[in-house]
């Protein structure tokens, strides 16, 4: 077994020689020029998933509001942009984005929490405002014991 350090030693060294090489090379390879981060992706809205959404949402089961030919279903408001579920001489409802033309030469203009706003054009004065009525109130549960802020016991 006098044979075996120097064979071990070889392939210490061979691995050693091998590793050298491998990290010159990596090393020695041009650097690739780091990419400026991409703007986010804008928002893809899916009219139909919104329309579905909206019409199973509790303020849909409510009886809309009508302004003479224009019925508003539902409402996704978020900042400036935002998602109406509008029923349109009494044809079946369809979502429709801030901006989208409606009828001819009727836009929706703008959404709120709990309204949208119908103009000519996006920079024209509101024609027609659709209100969604209000939510029904809900009895409180039997059974519970609700304790204010103030510190009044209700059951």
């Amino acid at each position: 077994m006098s044979w075996m350090p120097p064979v071990l030693t070889v392939l210490v060294w061979a691995l050693v020689g091998v590793s050298a090489v491998n990290w010159t090379l990596r090393l020695s390879e041009p650097v690739a020029q780091a990419t400026p981060a991409a703007a986010p992706a804008p928002v893809q809205v899916r009219p139909a998933a919104i329309a579905k959404w909206l019409s199973l949402s509790e303020a849909s089961s409510a009886e809309p509001v009508v302004s003479e030919r224009y019925v508003l279903l539902g409402v996704i408001a978020q900042g400036r942009q935002g998602v109406a579920l509008l029923a349109v001489d009494g044809q079946p409802p369809k979502p429709y984005l801030v901006g989208s033309l409606i009828h001819e030469g009727l836009v929706l203009k703008a959404v709120g929490p709990r309204h949208a706003e119908l103009a000519a054009d996006r920079r024209g004065p509101v024609l027609t405002r659709l209100e969604l009525p209000a939510p029904p109130e809900l009895p409180a549960p039997t059974g519970l014991t609700v304790v204010s802020k103030t510190g009044v016991v209700k059951n």
